[in-house]
């Protein structure tokens, strides 16, 4: 199933411009510790599947959904026979959509579901794999658009189950909860389109409406870290995808993830990777 595989680094090809793939997978094989920047969702058909992220071992059986987010490390065991749906997705379409960065940003490395009729959760994903499945092994007209259309509906709803009604972005229970909610979102898309420039806490507080005390306090509220933890997870994020070029040094990195200087770069990434960026880089991740 893999193609193409650098070290840990699988570079997916999606062969059309879906930016999609999807496998009914039945070979009989194992594949270790790899990445890769699209999104994997896994559900057995027949027989069950193992999933390796880090010291979890996700057991899966026919059913069960496993969603895992970009840039994750993981491994897979296969049983002697069965069957199991894999689908790989670029999230460049999602990234367009205002709070989707955001979102994908918050999302945890893996979700996993047991397969129960009961959970509205769950059979809601079923639905929307079942219907993504059917497209794709079609050939109806707007094949592309009504897949990535079930998509972006997957991604609403475990925003809005998941992540804001989970404890760090709670479901607002009042109309000043909801004006909190969206000044935080409105900062955060502030923050994904300007992380380049030098943001300050006072600007993006600015563009949100409130003192910058005000907006401190709510933004850890909802997002469970402070604005700068914010801006410098997102730069990291950023510099992870540019490690991955080997021609580019580690200065050009860290000025291109808007950092302001190398020592700055090299400190906030060890402090959030734990380890170097030219550690990082060594061990085979972007």
């Amino acid at each position: 199933m893999i193609e193409i595989l650098n070290g840990m680094h699988e570079t997916i090809n999606y062969g059309d411009s879906l930016g999609l793939r999807l496998y009914h997978n039945v070979d009989y094989e194992d594949y270790p510790d790899h990445w890769h920047v699209g999104m994997e969702l896994i559900m057995p058909i027949e027989k069950g599947y193992v999933v390796i992220v880090g010291k979890e071992r996700y057991e899966l059986e026919e059913g069960d959904i496993i969603l895992m987010n970009s840039g994750v490390i993981h491994a897979l065991e296969a049983p002697p026979t069965g069957e199991r749906i894999i689908l790989q997705f670029d999230t460049a379409l999602l990234y367009t959509l205002k709070e989707m960065e955001t979102l994908l940003f918050m999302m945890p490395a893996v979700f996993f579901y047991r397969k129960d009729p009961q959970d509205e959760l769950y059979c809601f994903l079923k639905e929307k794999l079942d219907r993504i499945i059917r497209e794709y092994d079609g050939n109806s007209a707007f094949r592309e658009a009504s897949i990535y259309a079930a998509l972006i509906e997957i991604f609403v709803e475990l925003g809005r189950r998941e992540i804001y009604q989970s404890g760090q972005g709670k479901q607002a229970q009042s109309m000043k909860q909801q004006e909190y909610l969206e000044a935080v979102m409105n900062a955060c898309n502030y923050i994904n389109r300007h992380y380049m420039d030098n943001l300050t806490l006072e600007e993006v507080a600015n563009v949100s409406g409130f003192s910058k005390f005000h907006f401190t306090r709510i933004f850890k509220q909802y997002m469970n870290m402070t604005f700068y933890e914010y801006l410098n997870s997102k730069r990291v994020k950023r510099a992870e995808e540019l490690l991955y070029n080997k021609e580019m040094s580690i200065t050009d990195v860290a000025m291109n993830s808007g950092f302001s200087s190398l020592s700055a770069f090299n400190r906030t990434f060890k402090t959030i990777k734990n380890c170097s960026p030219s550690d990082y880089r060594k061990q085979g991740k972007p």
